[in-house]
């Protein structure tokens, strides 16, 4: 056994882990350069694990951070047998982290397949980027294996696996490294993961690992070997880690890439990855703190020392493998990621601010510069919210069209999809993406444990169509992608409308002409569609060909609505997949509250299912309805009750009533509908969920107490979030962000407000207030002091923002 680290003693302790007495202890030997102590043992019984510690000059108590197994006295308990057979029973929290040693290890046979196996073009791969413990129950690499033909059906080129070397605890997402040769137990074997990779590469998948090496945490050896103790930081002589953060941006502790031993460990790290388990490549963790240069305590700008730090790391990897893939987080200066660009790293490119705003009918944002080959663009990534929760939580609506509505929410994220994987150059896809996964990202914690889509106890994802429908569009998405060849959509003449609420992807290519048109705003619009020549089109979706005469010719299109069309048939159509939301009920008045009488007004002909098997032809047609108290759209429909409409025409019913009256509550968030015949027939609205309608409040959202007041008395300001437009509803925090208005003034607009309070954005305490109920907020203030307002100042007014 061999330890690298310079200037200190070093005893080597093998211990009986059953009782964990110290039986053997062994001064290390120095080489004669001193940079390695190194011990011989024999006598060790093949096959056994032995738990064994550094003991650092008589005091600190380490594992050997080149060790491939780590005994965790306080997480391993927690490892099922089935996950990580023979694990030792190591319980001393005193002694802190060791490692295990095992002779006569069973080597991992690969595949024939391996020594031919070959990664896809880095230029265009599409990257699934996967947390182990959030896909599976069992968060295993074993069962890992058994999902390998979802992965492939899909259309992916490769997965990203979230940090799998050995991370503090063992629910994480490994982003506090401990020990950067062992894979982490919690998911299993290090031949499983061989075997898992294995597998990947079988099924024509790459596998790359994301690696943290710009910080490491405090179960780390190297931390703890050079520790100052009485600052609680790395030491001055620490060989591997700064003394303080270097720049603004601050996790565990700092690595010193400038050090020498710094980049002997990085290359060991890197090249182990690649030849031990045949990882085809990185994505590494915040490279722009590969860096000790920060002025002003800054490092956001452009750094010729970073950049050779980086270069030299690649050149080391690319020494081991050519083809290995180098993608870095890196968030630099435009000017400093294309020198690593064209170095032949790619960049990650976070396109969320420009996805999210456009699938939540915004319509703002742009999906330029999608074709660029030095960038893997997404939408989501582990760090993002998931695009379909950003359209639950902030969809916009007109009229009856309302993003927030699910059904529309399921469609819509199937739009975004086709123009970034329809897009050359790499992608990535975040896991579950494909299933329009909409759980809050802080939900159990920003890095908690998330529901499952599909197993037991889950979101049954997997069994309901709807889900299923975004998967198969992503795989058509996909499979259209790779006929035509991303290579050749790089190459191709283009048309494109990439800003504005109808946007269009138009390819010219010599293999088949694409043209993608959709419409991202809340209401009607019609875009040209910019054919690239006449003659008939096929519609991807649904197969239907089209007669294209005119190639500017304006269509039409749905709020939501897209289409791809390709003048070769590249499919017979996929029926169902992609849908047009189409409302079957209309009410008058709308808007309406409790206390209004309203006209219930029900198309069976739009009913889904649709009038061919619905209720188009049905002689009584029964209004089911119910009212919604906890938040809009949902399943928990209350007070439900049944009235019989009245045919007006053919297929069309009537019904009306008072709410209030009908339900005996003068209180709702949204009606909720359904339609039923006499044979027991069910009409639904659209992707046959209930149709809602919302309900206008009689509550005011905002009311001060007392209701008069003078500059120096207290008051009360009370939010209520089910008034308004509702987007705060079941949110943990609140917070006022308001202003004075000084200027005696009927009209106070943005440009009188002053002296305002709150950081906007910023969670930091600043106008935050207190729930005192269900959905209801307080602050308590005093405005002359609460707005710090000059003697001579006097607040007419208070704006507010909640």
């Amino acid at each position: 056994l061999a330890l690298e680290a310079p200037a200190k003693e070093f005893a080597y302790v093998v211990g009986d882990f059953t009782n964990w007495e110290v039986n053997e202890s062994y001064k290390m030997n120095r080489t004669p350069d001193g940079e390695f102590f190194w011990v011989e043992i024999d006598k060790l019984e093949a096959h056994k694990p032995y738990v064994f510690q550094y003991w650092t000059d008589g005091e600190v108590k380490v594992g050997d951070p080149y060790a491939d197994w780590v005994a965790d006295p306080w997480s391993d308990n927690e490892i099922d047998e089935s996950i990580f057979p023979g694990i030792p029973d190591y319980t001393k929290t005193e002694y802190g982290l060791a490692t295990v040693l095992q002779t006569g290890q069973e080597n991992y046979q690969w595949s024939e397949h391996e020594a031919s196996w070959q990664s896809p073009n880095v230029d265009h791969l599409v990257i699934y980027e996967l947390h182990v413990r959030d896909f599976l129950a069992s968060h295993s690499y074993t069962d890992l294996i058994d999902t390998l033909t979802y992965l492939k059906n899909l259309g992916i080129d490769a997965i990203e696996l979230m940090p799998v070397n050995e991370f503090e605890g063992n629910k994480s997402w490994g982003y506090n490294p401990s020990y950067y040769f062992a894979p982490d137990k919690y998911y299993g074997t290090k031949n499983e993961l061989k075997r898992f990779i294995d597998h990947a590469h079988q099924n024509g998948m790459a596998v790359i690992i994301d690696m943290v090496l710009n910080h490491a945490f405090g179960q780390n050896a190297m931390v703890q070997m050079y520790w100052d103790d009485v600052n609680k930081r790395p030491a001055a002589n620490n060989p591997w880690f700064n003394v303080n953060h270097v720049g603004q941006y601050q996790w565990g502790y700092d690595f010193n890439h400038e050090s020498e031993y710094t980049q002997g460990f990085v290359d060991r790290v890197n090249k182990y990855w690649l030849e031990e388990f045949g990882f085809d490549g990185f994505r590494f963790d915040f490279t722009k703190g590969f860096t000790n240069y920060a002025p002003g305590g800054n490092v956001d700008g452009f750094d010729q020392s970073r950049i050779d730090i980086l270069k030299r790391m690649a050149d080391e990897i690319w020494k081991t493998d050519a083809n290995a893939y180098i993608i870095l987080e890196h968030w630099g200066t435009s000017t400093e990621e294309a020198v690593l660009a064209n170095y032949g790293m790619k960049m990650w490119r976070n396109r969320s601010y420009d996805f999210v705003p456009a699938v939540t009918g915004a319509a703002t944002g742009s999906f330029a510069n999608m074709n660029a080959t030095s960038h893997v663009s997404y939408f989501n990534s582990h760090d993002e919210r998931r695009i379909a929760e950003h359209a639950l939580a902030e969809g916009l609506a007109k009229g009856n069209y309302n993003v927030k509505n699910p059904a529309i929410m399921l469609e819509r994220v199937k739009m975004a999809a086709a123009f970034i994987y329809l897009s050359p150059g790499p992608k990535m896809i975040w896991q579950f993406d494909e299933l329009g996964y909409d759980i809050s990202i802080d939900y159990n914690g920003r890095t908690g444990e998330k529901p499952l889509p599909w197993g037991n106890n889950s979101l049954n994802y997997y069994t309901d169509q709807n889900r299923q429908n975004i998967y198969d569009a992503y795989k058509a998405i996909l499979e259209l992608r790779k006929t035509i060849g991303p290579e050749v959509l790089l190459a191709a003449n283009t048309n494109h409308k990439l800003n504005g609420t109808t946007r269009r992807l138009a390819y010219d290519t010599p293999q088949a002409d694409l043209v993608l048109i959709a419409n991202f705003g809340l209401e009607t619009a019609s875009i040209d569609a910019a054919f690239t020549q006449t003659g008939t089109w096929f519609n991807y979706f649904t197969g239907h060909e089209i007669n294209v005469s005119d190639v500017s010719q304006n269509i039409e299109l749905r709020a939501g609505e897209w289409h791809i069309f390709t003048k070769v048939r590249l499919s017979e159509g996929l029926p169902g997949v992609v849908e047009v939301f189409d409302m079957p009920v209309s009410v008058s008045p709308n808007p309406f509250s409790m206390k209004d009488e309203i006209t219930i007004t029900f198309d069976a002909s739009k009913a889904w299912p649709d009038g061919t098997n619905g209720l188009a032809n049905s002689t009584v047609i029964n209004l089911n309805a119910g009212i919604i108290t906890d938040e809009i759209f949902s399943a928990n429909i209350k007070n439900e009750k049944s009235a019989v409409m009245v045919q007006k025409e053919s297929g069309i019913w009537e019904v009306k009533l008072k709410p209030s009256v009908f339900f005996n509550t003068s209180t709702a968030l949204q009606l909720a509908f359904h339609f039923t015949d006499d044979e027991g027939n069910r009409g639904m609205g659209f992707r046959n969920m209930p149709v809602y309608f919302d309900v206008l409040s009689e509550k005011p959202i905002v009311t001060i107490s007392p209701a008069s007041f003078e500059a120096t008395d207290p008051i009360t300001i009370t939010f209520d979030a089910t008034q308004g437009n509702r987007e705060l509803m079941g949110v943990d925090k609140v917070y006022m962000h308001s202003s004075a208005v000084t200027q005696n003034t009927n009209t106070p607009q943005t440009t009188t407000w002053s002296y305002a309070v709150g950081n906007w954005g910023l969670d930091d305490g600043v106008g935050q207030m207190t729930q005192v109920a269900d959905y209801v907020w307080e602050i308590t203030l005093e405005p002359r002091s609460y707005y710090q307002l000059p003697e001579n100042e006097h607040p007419y007014w208070i704006a507010a923002v909640f």
